[in-house]
């Protein structure tokens, strides 16, 4: 009974010392934001500097020159892009899922990844070309905008799902 009391009164004193700081655990948190931030630089990035250079000229093209379909038919660039965005979408997803101990937080966060994703495209259109409403139209009006969403969210949860699967099999292989 008396080392109880001991042990409560250092968690009591621990946390008046502790009271005056702002203390985050980054473990789950941390994986997470920095594969987010992965994600939001590198998806459109990959996509920009391949579709942005004229392999003919040998020069960059000016941003207002591009085709300004790409930011929100991403699915259009996959071949050019030797499929990299969707194969790093799908890196990603597979490991915020693989690094979760309960898995249907990882295929959560996987699938909030696709909304960033759209987010960004019209950020990155309105920093680009200012603020009107063809990034509506392009996005959701036009089925290839409903296609490219359909291609993502399928990317982003199939990655999940061979990252739960994955996990799944090793711990099996583990209790063997």
């Amino acid at each position: 009974m008396e080392t109880e009391e001991k042990i409560e009164k250092s968690n009591i004193s621990s946390n008046t010392e502790a009271k005056g700081h702002i203390k985050i655990d980054w473990g789950r948190q941390g994986g997470v934001i920095f594969l987010y931030l992965v994600a939001l630089l590198c998806y459109y990035g990959i996509i920009a500097n391949i579709m942005m250079y004229d392999y003919y000229y040998e020069e960059w093209i000016s941003f207002n020159d591009m085709d300004r379909t790409m930011l929100f038919w991403t699915w259009t660039t996959y071949i050019t892009t030797w499929f990299l965005p969707a194969l790093l979408l799908f890196v990603i997803c597979f490991a915020l899922t693989y690094k979760e101990e309960i898995p249907h937080y990882g295929i959560k966060a996987s699938i909030w990844l696709v909304p960033l994703i759209i987010a960004e495209g019209f950020i990155l259109y309105a920093i680009m070309f200012g603020l009107s409403m063809e990034p509506i139209n392009l996005k959701f009006l036009d089925i290839r905008g409903w296609i490219d969403i359909i291609v993502m969210f399928a990317i982003a949860i199939s990655g999940a799902i061979a990252g739960m699967y994955l996990k799944r099999f090793k711990i099996g292989r583990r209790s063997i």
